[in-house]
């Protein structure tokens, strides 16, 4: 079709600047590609050796046992052609090696996928040793035709609070780990995938644990013969399944934002006096901990009587005639009336304040900023406009309680202090945890957020209605969240394997794209844990010069380019097993393919004038819809032009 036709000098331009833009941003030397023979990784060679010259392009041949001679002889001329340093790698022994390793008797297709990923490992061994990236070679024919990930009960934490399937969108900020460092990180939602799914799930339960993914769900582990500050890595859930324990990272830091004050100013008046002073920033974190866990702040009005109506300066002129001569002003004048003025007051509720460790502290505060106070039995209460501000960002009420959100931005060694607030004010403590109550949902969102931020995992159960004597007087409180967490900080999570077990399910799972990370903290049935998505296999890479062009256009891109006709015109084969070809799993050739492509997500046309055009039945454009669908996630790959 006319529309599907290339600029190939326009295009080859677009592509070399994109190539260069994408290693100068990432500061990298160069770029690995593997070179398999045939046209993609001929047309992403090519391009690499123009837009960064053959010194910073190295190729990978990667045969196996069932490789075609020709492909690795045609890879090798290329190389030659371009004149760039070639490494040859066969993958047969390390990829039989692993199976052998694994023990479980595989079918055809998971033993052939091995040695795709075997292929990505020495592509990304090779590019971290020397500082290079590794450009994909993936076109969109093959990204458009797969992956699953998380049940319909499962919801991410964002900084909004949870959010499930239908309310999660791309742009939300959800709260990530960093792979090499295991510190957690705020990162934005890309995409949300959708899919119908109608097979087995596995479900991992355990102490604090409750996950039900699709096998092909990447869990984030570490090793278990390795330190807790060793990096993460990705596991698919069906071979956790070989393991009778795997451990998840729990954060080690939380940076926060950058800038941000270490003292907070606040000016002040009490007694006609006024203050400006400087609060710590860990002293000020205690402080809105006590008063979130058991404070409140009220605003209201005194009424009191004045013997007259007029102000001071009204006073002063208008007891005197034009001449500046004294008058004698009206008995109504001097009438005594009532006037009202606004009061601001903030409490923290404390038992007993002089023997319990968070009172003691919160009066050392107190004094040491020179903030006035009044004291009863079980209050203190502090009379001030700028105070009551202060804290009246928390909210006003048990249920409307919450942590503003830009204390949440301190780093992990701050927020340690606004936990202890918390945990003094209004939680109980058993040998190895502990419990904080809240009726606010709100708040129960923050004080988890709050809790992996600094290493400490953290449960929630709902707690019915409940009554009890306070004085010898009933109390009946209504639902409210429990919050069990860690009394020490962790590193890892362990997840023993003896309770999870696989179930059939019909119905939608759900995948969110996360970059540059792709994982996030998730929630299940009050269950936290920090997990991954389906996004990698065996088209992973850095970036994909290609992956916004059909088969088809790769081909005439690769023939402007100069490309040995016998590449140009290769059959696509990702050679899984010996003589296999994409056609094996394709209803039509790509030239017809492509064009019914085009038409549904270019032209947006229906499926009956796809069929139409690209002279396929209407069975087989269906097939081909569905192959897409099934498959949707696995479009979304590192950066490229599409």
């Amino acid at each position: 079709m006319a529309a599907m036709a290339l600029d190939c000098a326009r295009e080859t331009r677009r592509i070399a600047s994109f190539i260069r833009r994408v290693v100068r941003d990432a500061s990298a030397e160069g770029v690995v590609v593997g070179l398999s023979g045939g046209i993609d990784s001929a047309v992403t060679g090519a391009l690499c050796v123009r837009a960064l010259g053959r010194a910073k392009v190295i190729g990978l041949l990667m045969p196996s046992d069932h490789t075609p001679a020709e492909d690795m002889k045609d890879a090798e001329a290329l190389a030659r052609s371009w004149g760039i340093r070639t490494e040859e790698v066969p993958i047969s022994k390390i990829a039989k090696g692993l199976v052998a390793s694994a023990g479980a008797d595989g079918s055809r297709v998971a033993r052939a996928n091995v040695e795709a990923r075997v292929r990505m490992v020495i592509l990304y061994y090779y590019a971290n040793s020397l500082g290079y990236l590794v450009a994909g070679t993936g076109d969109r024919s093959e990204e458009t035709l797969g992956y699953f990930c998380y049940d319909p009960l499962t919801r991410a934490v964002t900084t909004e609070g949870l959010k499930g399937m239908n309310e999660l969108k791309a742009g939300d900020t959800v709260f990530s780990l960093d792979p090499s460092s295991c510190a957690m990180v705020e990162a934005k939602v890309d995409e949300v995938f959708k899919f119908d799914y109608d097979a087995d799930l596995i479900h991992f339960r355990g102490r604090g644990v409750d996950l039900l993914v699709t096998p092909n769900h990447r869990m984030l582990v570490q090793a278990s013969s390795s330190s807790p500050e060793d990096p993460a890595f990705f596991r698919e859930a069906a071979e956790c399944l070989r393991f009778k324990r795997i451990l998840i990272p729990l954060a080690t830091k939380w940076a926060g934002k950058e800038g941000l004050p270490l003292a907070i100013k606040l000016e002040f008046e009490q007694n006609q006096v006024r203050q400006n002073i400087l609060i710590a920033i860990e002293d000020m974190m205690y402080l809105f901990g006590l008063f979130i866990g058991d404070g409140n702040a009220t605003k209201g009005r005194v009424v009191t009587p004045v013997k007259s109506s007029l102000t001071q300066l009204e006073y002063s002129t208008a007891h005197r005639d034009k001449s500046g001569r004294f008058m004698l002003l009206s008995p109504d004048t001097f009438r005594p009336h009532m006037k009202e003025y606004p009061t601001y007051e903030t409490y923290f509720a404390l038992p007993d304040y002089t023997k319990e460790a968070a009172g003691k502290r919160l009066l050392e505060i107190l004094n040491r900023y020179s903030i006035g106070y009044s004291l009863t039995r079980d209050v203190v209460r502090i009379s001030s406009k700028a105070i009551y501000e202060l804290f009246v960002q928390c909210g006003v009420g048990a249920h409307n309680k919450h942590i503003p959100r830009w204390l949440l931005d301190y780093p992990s060694v701050y927020l340690f202090w606004l936990l202890r607030g918390l945990k003094d004010s209004d939680a109980t403590h058993t040998e190895d945890q502990n419990a904080y109550y809240t009726s606010s949902e709100r708040l129960k969102d923050d004080f988890v957020e709050l809790c992996y931020k600094i290493g400490r995992k953290a449960t929630v159960s709902v707690r019915g209605p409940r009554q009890s004597k306070i004085r010898g007087k009933v109390v009946r409180t209504g639902p409210s969240f429990e919050i069990c967490f860690a009394k020490k900080p962790r590193l890892q999570q362990a997840l023993f394997n003896e309770h999870t077990c696989t179930a059939s399910y019909s119905g939608k799972v759900w995948c969110p794209s996360v970059p540059p990370y792709e994982n996030l903290l998730v929630e299940r049935n009050g269950r936290y844990i920090v997990s991954g998505n389906t996004k990698g296999g065996d088209g992973q890479a850095d970036f994909l010069p290609i992956a916004h062009l059909y088969k088809t256009q790769v081909r005439e891109l690769g023939a402007h380019l100069g490309l040995p006709g016998s590449v140009v015109q290769k059959p696509a084969s990702p050679q899984l097993w010996p003589g296999h070809r994409a056609s094996d799993e394709l209803p039509a050739d790509y030239d017809k393919l492509d064009v019914a492509l085009h038409c549904v997500f270019d032209l947006k046309k229906s499926p009956a004038e796809a069929a139409s055009k690209a002279g396929l039945s209407r069975a087989v454009v269906d097939r081909v819809l569905e192959m897409h669908r099934r498959s949707e996630h696995k479009r979304k790959m590192p950066p490229s032009l599409a």
